[in-house]
């Protein structure tokens, strides 16, 4: 499980700098295929940043019922 954490947290990581990384492209680029691909990075990283997310949610949900069988069991 804290394989898990450590990945999704590297994914946030990554999506966040993707999408640093495009609107400093966004801001110094006028090109319009640049901004078409700079607005696509900023999806793909909108869709790993939720997923990431949805993993540490999962994650904690399993967590909170390993300690509640635990505490169950003690």
């Amino acid at each position: 499980m804290i394989n898990a954490i450590t990945s999704a947290l590297s994914g946030l990581t990554a999506a966040t700098k993707q999408v640093e990384q495009s609107a400093q492209s966004i801001a110094e680029s006028p090109s319009s295929e640049q901004l078409t691909q700079d607005v696509v990075d900023i999806k793909v990283a909108e869709t790993s940043y939720k997923a990431n997310l949805q993993v540490l949610k999962v994650a904690d949900e399993l967590t909170q019922e390993l300690l509640h069988t635990f505490d169950e069991t003690v």
